[in-house]
């Protein structure tokens, strides 16, 4: 009985350290990506339904001082292509933040992800899928 008694208070001791030692849940929104200096984020769209469709890329910078002038745009994905990227033009942030809109047609199948360009990197989010 000495023994199951100290086998469970080992695993439920396994256990507890394996919870206070676990990553906290991620604080970024669905459809954003964190970057070293900031977020950048998509959204818009009706995903799963073929259509035209007003989509937003915006990037708002934590790091670094001054602003900065980004290229924006998304790039759409499907079973049967992943597309060039679409740019929606290049703008300066201001107080850190910019954001570009653009109107496109997509598939119901079609992900779509935010992109951005800056001193010729490009940055992405992750993909939003229906």
């Amino acid at each position: 009985m000495k023994k199951l008694t100290a086998a469970a208070v080992g695993t439920f001791a396994l256990l507890a350290s394996m919870a206070i030692a676990a990553p906290p849940a991620s604080a970024v929104p669905a459809g954003c990506g964190q970057l070293t200096n900031g977020q950048l984020c998509s959204s818009g769209g009706t995903l799963g339904t073929t259509g035209t469709y007003t989509f937003t890329t915006s990037y708002w910078r934590t790091g670094g001082s001054g602003e900065i002038t980004v290229t924006l745009g998304t790039q759409r994905k499907n079973s049967n292509i992943t597309a060039f990227p679409l740019w929606f033009g290049s703008k300066r942030t201001q107080n850190g933040y910019v954001e570009l809109k653009k109107s496109h047609s997509i598939d119901s199948g079609d992900c779509i992800r935010g992109v951005m360009e800056h001193n010729n990197t490009t940055y992405v989010t992750k993909w939003r899928c229906p």
